[in-house]
């Protein structure tokens, strides 16, 4: 551009120097002789000259339009440019002093913090109030002895009560720092405490070195079974089933690593602890650790997500889940166990090998090897699990004892115990009205009873799953194969439990 500019600047110089010559050759010529033709050839080039030169100027004229308008055109860009900068810069202070200023509020329960955020206190909690009706009959089953000799029919009857599921305090966050953290929770009701008093539920110090690194110490969930993955607040039923109390590993003392990768597609869990249901010192003082992990990976939604079973949000996608876990622990319950027996460990839902009725809990004294897979999936306001469990029991006989009670009830010191259910929820009315259905099965390597449980039930969602009306019928047929104080099932009879309860989550 600029040479095109400069050749035309010549060029136009040119032709003013050509103008004058011929200017100053016309004066000369005034005083000759009159022109001959030759003169008027010439004039007729000077003609021609100034329509040349008129063009030129049309030509200046159009570049240095052009020139301006490019000129201005970058002049504006780069005033929009610091512009926008101005104003991203003056947004993200703005942002980063509306953080600093806000010290209190409620996202997913309330918290406290400091300005720079290096404390921060979240309070969370809700509280499970219900009615249960039980009707339990004699079934084809009585109660046994834990060496196998028959007691009778159980005591069978109608239970009417209100109850008070849970009343849970969970009080989480961090100190100095974000990667320092806490939670300290418990509950004033439920079936753990019937007292009233405040019992401890999980409650650890831990560090986080990154999204992919968590690690904690204190009493903490067993990882093992999806169910101990999530609140209790997600489960669709207002209780789990009965044929998962066997391979409940609850809480436990011990250090857990953990972490979530890939964006949260990808969480593993791995723990050593004092073994199952050992979360206090007082049944935990053997030195036999439990060690025990569980996988999981999500596609199409992270595993975040199903740490609630009920889908909320219709997405037109299929969103689903694959989970593992293992575990293995042992204990000695033996009364000469130094420095007292461990009793946390215990075996139910054990079938006689003559098909008689079903066991009450043995007190393991020995080695426990465990494993569980299950797959879940969501689909525009549906939601589906399966899940597997298996156990494998090795009894060791009592130190200094002549007797095993184990080994005279099933007449091996070695059996497996399985169990499958599925589950399937629905929206009828998206995220207001939810039907869901559940069924499975437990039963014991030789022995001859099985525990079939069927479930069935009808949710309202008020505010979401902060609050919640959960309906459910669930049926025993047969025998059920251990008995539950939170639900009244009655050992070896055949029940009927109705429930209604009500959430509230904050």
């Amino acid at each position: 551009m600029k040479r095109f500019r400069l050749a035309l600047y010549f060029r136009f110089a040119a032709t003013l120097l050509m103008i004058a010559w011929s200017a100053a050759a016309g004066a000369a010529q005034s005083t000759q002789p009159p022109p001959s033709p030759h003169s008027k050839a010439h004039a007729v080039s000077l003609q021609e000259l100034e329509r040349q030169i008129a063009a030129l100027q049309h030509e200046v004229q159009t570049l240095k339009a052009h020139e301006d308008s490019s000129w201005r055109s970058r002049q504006e860009q780069t005033q929009i440019k610091r512009i926008v900068q101005g104003v991203l810069k003056d947004s993200a202070r703005h942002e980063q002093a509306l953080q600093q200023q806000t010290t209190a509020g409620y996202d997913h329960g309330f918290f406290i913090r400091s300005p720079d955020n290096k404390f921060r206190l979240n309070i969370r909690g809700y509280i499970q109030a219900g009615y249960t009706f039980a009707y339990s009959s004699v079934g084809n089953a009585q109660n046994i002895s834990t060496t196998g000799q028959p007691l009778g029919p159980p005591t069978v009857g109608d239970a009417s009560r209100f109850t008070l599921r849970r009343a849970r305090l969970i009080f989480s966050g961090h100190a100095w720092s974000p990667r320092v953290v806490y939670e300290v929770s418990g509950d004033f009701a439920g079936s753990s405490n019937n007292n009233g008093y405040f019992n401890m539920k999980t409650t650890y110090a831990g560090y986080r070195f990154s999204q992919g690194a968590l690690l904690r110490a204190g009493t903490l969930r067993v990882p093992f079974t999806y169910l101990s993955d999530y609140p209790v607040t997600g489960d669709d039923f207002g209780s789990f089933p009965l044929l998962f109390t066997p391979f409940n590993a609850d809480r436990s003392l011990g250090l857990d690593l953990s972490g979530k990768l890939f964006s949260d597609h990808l969480t593993y869990d791995a723990q050593i602890n004092n073994g199952s249901k050992a979360s206090n010192v007082g049944n935990a003082i053997d030195n036999r650790f439990g060690y025990y992990m569980r996988v999981q990976w999500s596609h199409g939604g992270r595993v975040r997500r199903f740490q609630h079973e009920a889908a909320m949000h219709t997405r037109n996608h299929v969103a689903w889940m694959l989970g593992l876990g293992a575990g293995y622990e042992s204990q000695n319950s033996t009364a000469d166990a130094f420095p007292s027996p461990q009793t946390s460990l215990t075996m139910v839902g054990l079938s006689t090998p003559d098909g008689a009725g079903f066991y009450p809990s043995f007190p393991a004294n020995g080695s426990l090897y465990r494993a569980t897979a299950d797959a879940h999936i969501k689909f525009n306001g549906m939601d589906a699990s399966v899940t597997a469990f298996f156990q494998q029991y090795n009894d060791r006989p009592p130190a200094g004892s002549s007797t095993d009670d184990f080994a005279t009830a099933f007449g091996r010191q070695s059996l497996y115990e399985i169990a499958y259910y599925g589950e399937l929820g629905y929206f009828l009315v998206p995220r207001k009205w939810q039907m869901i259905g559940r069924a499975g099965e437990l039963f014991t390597q030789g022995g001859n009873k099985q525990m079939v449980e069927f479930g069935l039930g009808l949710n309202r969602y008020i505010y979401g799953r902060n609050v919640r009306v959960q309906t459910a019928v669930i049926y025993i047929p047969n025998a059920a194969a251990l008995s539950s104080s939170s639900t009244n099932v009655v050992l070896n009879a055949q029940n009927l439990i109705s429930q209604v309860q009500v959430q509230i989550r904050f």
